[in-house]
């Protein structure tokens, strides 16, 4: 049965979910159960391409075989995520993921920049990574609370699960001093001029 909410907290798990092409299938079995020659074709490559991205991702307990079905003398095999939502957290102490979760915030200071804004690029990078940092955690821990209560979330869209966890962790930064002097020192430097 799949689950609502899954917390991946393994450092290698996560690094196997943002390999380019293992994010793909990820993102198309969100919506419906797919077949490798399904898949394959979607995204350009070859079956064996697909299947063996589909066997890692089995492997570590993202998707699963769904259902079966006979097609002539074959066997077609549908597989799907075991999560609608898998919670990841880039800053678990693995240097590789922290790196990436570094670069991924250097983004978006280009946009910052076109959009007209001046600041001194690490001192806004680190502080970013800081508030990020924080974010974070305190997503990882509620998303925990909401996979301990998956019978009870069954009834909501995954859209609904994602806004509240979103709230939630907005609430316990709102309540952490430490964030909000972030949170404030970022809006002094982060300003047009």
């Amino acid at each position: 049965m799949k689950k609502k909410v899954k917390v991946i907290t393994d450092p290698e798990v996560i690094k196997l979910m943002l390999e380019d092409t293992r994010r793909q299938i990820l993102r198309l079995l969100r919506s419906r159960e797919m077949t490798i020659s399904q898949l394959s074709e979607i995204l350009g490559k070859t079956p064996q391409t697909v299947y063996h991205h589909i066997e890692k991702l089995k492997e570590a307990g993202l998707v699963e075989v769904k259902r079966t079905e006979m097609k002539g003398n074959l066997v077609e095999k549908y597989y799907g995520r075991t999560a609608d939502v898998f919670y990841i957290n880039l800053y678990l102490g693995d240097e590789e993921l922290r790196y990436l979760a570094k670069s991924k915030l250097k983004t978006k200071l280009e946009i910052f920049k076109i959009l007209g804004y001046k600041f001194d690029e690490e001192e806004l990078l680190n502080l970013m990574d800081k508030i990020t940092e924080k974010e974070h955690s305190y997503t990882t821990r509620i998303s925990k609370e909401l996979e301990e209560k998956e019978e009870a979330l069954k009834e909501f869209s995954n859209e609904d699960i994602i806004h509240a966890v979103d709230w939630l962790t907005m609430a316990e930064l709102g309540r952490d001093g430490e964030a909000l002097e972030l949170l404030r020192k970022l809006g002094e430097i982060l300003k047009k001029e």
